[in-house]
């Protein structure tokens, strides 16, 4: 079911602090997003990036970080949609990088499932996602 406009905003905002976070590259804050559950996942877009629990989080932020001189995250388009106190979030982003002088921009497609807790919302899953772009519009695959 399409959220309401309050958990929508509230959803927008924790994604808009990560956002921020991971920009000024402040663990501590990207950390304090995702629940501390064990099982907690963060698929990145590589073969080899999937963590798990906070200390695989903190792994792959840092790892992250090594690659790039600076990275931003713009949003382009989200959907936010809940049931209970689980909310599941889609969004086209666009990814800004400096990687040593070279300049990029990589379209991305983000999936999370957040869950509200003591009236905060948590990242319980995150997935993201480069689409490729050998496929033409239109083309099944």
């Amino acid at each position: 079911m399409k959220a309401d406009a309050k958990t929508e905003n509230e959803v927008i905002d924790t994604l808009k602090v990560f956002m921020r976070a991971y920009r000024d590259r402040d663990l501590e804050k990207i950390l304090e997003l995702f629940a501390p559950d064990p099982d907690v996942v963060f698929y990145g877009n590589g073969e080899d990036e999937k963590s798990v629990g906070l200390a695989g989080i903190k792994e792959q932020a840092e790892h992250d970080w090594s690659q790039s001189a600076a990275v931003s995250l713009e949003i382009k388009w989200t959907s936010v949609s809940m049931s209970g106190p689980v909310a599941w979030l889609a969004a086209d982003l666009e990814i800004l990088a400096d990687g040593g002088g070279v300049e990029m921009s990589l379209p991305a497609r983000l999936t999370a499932v957040l869950e509200r807790r003591s009236e905060r919302w948590f990242f319980m899953q995150w997935h993201v996602s480069l689409p490729t772009r050998e496929e033409g519009e239109g083309n099944v695959g």
